[in-house]
């Protein structure tokens, strides 16, 4: 099981995900997920900017009820915004998280934050379906897993189970590839 998925390493998709990972702005970066709409586990992102005066602030993308369902967000301490939003947006949230001189910095710093998300939701899918079919076995039956999904009322215990251990595995060689390939600690550096 171990080689065809440390073959994995070198895709494409998961380099991108580990040069996302290799922000100097960033560290302690943590994967996670929140349950959205359907029982579907939506990836979210969690790492700490330290300013230039030493200060360290939590910055982070993650999923937020509203009006109109799930939504993106970015947050920097206790500032948030869309996830959407440009540039100035961020800049402005650097501004409402008390950084003034520092809004730039933590601007490229969200924006890293997303990318993050971003990368490591596309490798998540084709890491879990790896996963799957190594410890299933079977490869047909692994897609087939994945195709009914992990919520189906009709789906069995050993099927959920199948499917819950894949994607523990998945989270885990995420966050620890953006262990390995990120900043360690944002205490560490001078």
């Amino acid at each position: 099981m171990e080689s065809g998925v440390t073959d994995r390493l070198w895709d494409k998709d998961v380099q991108e995900f580990i040069s996302a990972c290799r922000q100097e702005k960033l560290s302690d970066i943590a994967l996670g997920h929140s349950l959205g709409v359907n029982g579907r586990a939506l990836l979210t992102v969690s790492a700490t900017y330290r300013s230039r005066k030493g200060r360290i602030v939590p910055v982070g993308f993650r999923w937020a009820d509203s009006r109109s369902g799930l939504t993106a967000e970015v947050y920097a301490g206790k500032a948030k915004a869309p996830a959407r939003v440009g540039l100035d947006g961020l800049f402005r949230l650097a501004l409402r998280a008390g950084l003034w001189a520092e809004r730039r910095h933590v601007a490229f710093a969200l924006l890293a934050v997303t990318d993050v998300q971003s990368k490591a939701d596309g490798v998540r899918a084709r890491l879990q379906l790896e996963y799957l079919k190594a410890l299933g076995g079977n490869e047909s039956e692994s897609t087939a897993l994945l195709v009914r999904g992990p919520y189906d009322s009709a789906g069995d215990p050993e099927r959920k189970a199948l499917i819950e251990q894949a994607g523990e595995l998945t989270m885990q060689t995420l966050n620890d590839l953006a262990y390995l390939y990120g900043a360690r600690s944002g205490l560490d550096t001078p």
